[in-house]
């Protein structure tokens, strides 16, 4: 809103105005707090505009912005209507996406079946791009049990962007216990760019335990320029690790790495400069070029 002058009752006789339902509720969701703060009075007028949206995704969207700020009894009230209005959404994506939305701001019991049907909408989705919209909108708010059914829908999808996309999103929120099923996910993906992909979004969260399978999917992407990218995405973690851990899995790599023609043993030995200098310091990553130079000079 261009004029920060108005009165409340002047912005929501804009709000009122507005041709486009998706720009009325984003703007009584920025307009809430302020309503809320300065002028509660205004706020059942905010109400009816909010049940005069036509598009029930806005509708929801704009009563739950506005139901935090309301008394306990008309709160539940919206939250009822809200609940209702989204379980009635036609199009399966928005339906998910309005119930994701309504989860956190409702009791535990009903939070888990709601969220339940809306994982139970999302498994029924053909199209991938939609569902991984479904997905993506879930994700920060399942539980670990559902979660785990989130993970077995994402195995099932099979374009490897969306498969890339939707694993990205989850592995946020998973849980030590079931980024092992993620790195499996990561594993069964064909298409080593997509893989490499899924490994680096999957990174920055393994635990300890599972960096050693990671390290094993990436050392064995054929492409150069991909198995550097995996490498790059997963040393930073690696050189993290305590010296006695991390040394088993150096011995274990160079010999991998080494079965590859010379250039592309140097691509990857830069990739892995931090893990050589977590072992042995500046001089270590001296001596490892200076080898690989000598060995040069005699077989070229």
């Amino acid at each position: 809103m261009e004029n920060d002058l108005w009165t409340p009752a002047q912005a929501l006789a804009h709000v009122r105005q507005m041709p486009n339902e998706w720009q009325k509720a984003e703007t009584l969701n920025a307009l809430a707090p302020v309503l809320a703060k300065k002028a509660l009075e205004t706020m059942p007028e905010a109400l009816e505009i909010a049940r005069g949206i036509g598009e029930e995704f806005y509708r929801v969207e704009a009563l739950l912005a506005l139901a935090p700020h309301l008394p306990e009894g008309l709160k539940r009230e919206v939250l009822e209507e809200a609940l209702e209005i989204a379980r009635g959404i036609g199009d399966e994506r928005y339906r998910v996406r309005a119930l994701a939305a309504l989860a956190p701001h409702l009791p535990e019991g009903l939070k888990r079946e709601v969220l339940e049907e809306a994982l139970e909408i999302a498994r029924g989705i053909r199209d991938e791009y939609r569902l991984v919209r479904a997905l993506v909108a879930l994700a920060p708010h399942l539980s670990e049990g559902l979660q785990g059914e989130a993970l077995e829908i994402v195995r099932g999808i099979r374009d490897g962007r969306y498969r890339v996309e939707a694993l990205s999103a989850l592995v946020l929120y998973l849980p030590e216990g079931l980024q092992g099923e993620a790195l499996k996910i990561v594993r069964g993906i064909g298409y080593e760019f997509f893989r490499v992909e899924a490994l680096s979004a999957l990174a920055p969260h393994l635990p300890e335990g599972l960096k050693e399978e990671a390290l094993e999917i990436a050392r064995g992407i054929r492409n150069e320029d991909m198995r550097m990218k995996a490498l790059e995405a997963l040393v930073p973690h690696l050189a993290k690790l305590d010296p006695q851990e991390l040394y088993p899995l150096w011995r274990e790599t160079l010999p991998v790495l080494a079965a590859w023609p010379r250039q592309d043993l140097l691509g990857d030995l830069r990739a892995l400069v931090p893990v050589i200098h977590a072992l042995g310091g500046c001089e270590a990553v001296t001596e490892t070029f200076r080898a690989i130079q000598d060995v040069g000079r005699w077989w070229p």
